[in-house]
């Protein structure tokens, strides 16, 4: 799939989210963690859009290396992002980032519009509520600690 590249300048909407403080890990969920082995808590990703039709469960994400603090694209859980919007990408580095993940053949690097993130917003922030309450009335609730 070829998408043509945005020009120097221009902004390019995208899914914005922050990495969550804290979070449950390893057998029984009784560590808790800080942010996730690459992002530190709080960390801004540029979450792109649906890859693989897993309902957005896994999420190519660009943002700052917790160790490196250069930009970087990984794959992370859609449970370790909070505070999701859309939000106008000026970056010319992310957007580098972008066009690189979009050059391989059946990767998509962009949203089509605002309303296009719009639409997928209310079931993502449906399903971290429900991950929320699920974890909370379990006691599994590390923003509470």
């Amino acid at each position: 799939m070829n998408e043509e590249k945005t020009p120097p300048g221009e902004a390019r909407w995208c899914l914005v989210g922050n990495i969550v403080q804290a979070r449950y890990f390893g057998e029984g969920g009784l560590t808790i963690k800080q942010g996730t082995k690459h992002f530190p808590p709080g960390a801004k990703v540029y979450c792109l859009p649906c890859q693989w039709g897993d309902g957005y469960e896994q999420i190519v994400v660009i943002g700052r290396h917790r160790g490196s603090h250069r930009f970087c694209t990984m794959v992370v859980s859609c449970h370790y992002i909070t505070n999701w919007r859309a939000k106008l990408v000026y970056s010319p580095e992310v957007h580098r980032l972008m066009d690189e993940w979009a050059s391989k053949p059946g990767r998509k690097a962009e949203w089509g519009s605002r309303e296009e993130i719009d639409g997928w917003l209310p079931e993502i922030l449906a399903r971290e509520r429900a991950w929320n309450a699920k974890h909370s009335s379990s006691g599994n609730d590390p923003g509470t600690l």
